[in-house]
């Protein structure tokens, strides 16, 4: 089974505890400048359990980072064994690890880069007030957009574009986790990292 594209919220800006205890303010500019640095060409923040040193062993990995409102997001391809531990209840809720802006092993000095996203089963995340992760597919239920319309006339028989039913149909599951996406913002960043 193929890894399945998610959006998932990791982060928000405030004053946070670290594991070691450290209190540490992040501003929304800091939470845009971390989406902004987050590079493709730098290697792809993985997606584990916890917060393991080495982080491995990786169930997916980010494929993209967006701000909004106050909260950072993370586009990934997810392995299948992790939707289904999600699905089930195993890992409900997130805790993104980042690299300070002035260590040796930040990839983009000057800025938080994102580390890992952990999956907590029993143990509770320090940053609270995020939205727990679902993974529910992104067909079921409905989407109400500006400036996109379905044919309310469409048959089965009828001839339609598979990646552009596939990309709205990510777009509305994009907004069901970030409501303060527009359907064009929401659009915007699924184009940012998928290819049809």
């Amino acid at each position: 089974m193929a890894r399945q594209h998610k959006l998932f919220q990791i982060f928000r800006a405030g004053r946070h505890i670290t594991m070691g205890g450290q209190t540490v303010e992040f501003t929304e500019a800091d939470l845009e400048t971390t989406a902004k640095v987050y590079s493709l060409m730098l290697g792809k923040a993985p997606l584990v359990l916890g917060h393991p040193t080495n982080d491995l062993p990786s169930f997916g990995e980010v494929t993209g980072v967006f701000a909004k409102g106050g909260f950072l997001y993370a586009q990934g391809h997810v392995d299948p064994e992790l939707v289904d531990l999600v699905r089930k209840g195993r890992y409900r809720k997130i805790s993104a690890a980042f690299h300070h802006p002035q260590h040796p092993k930040n990839p983009t000095p000057g800025a938080y880069a994102l580390k890992h996203v952990g999956f907590l089963g029993a143990a509770p995340p320090s940053v609270k007030g995020l939205i727990s992760p679902a993974f529910a597919d992104a067909q079921s239920g409905l989407c109400f957009s500006e400036g996109y319309t379905l044919s309310s006339t469409f048959e089965p028989a009828q001839q339609h574009d598979q990646g552009r039913m596939a990309m709205h149909n990510l777009a509305c599951g994009y907004q069901d986790v970030c409501p303060e996406l527009t359907y064009a913002e929401a659009i915007q960043h699924v184009r940012g990292v998928l290819s049809f």
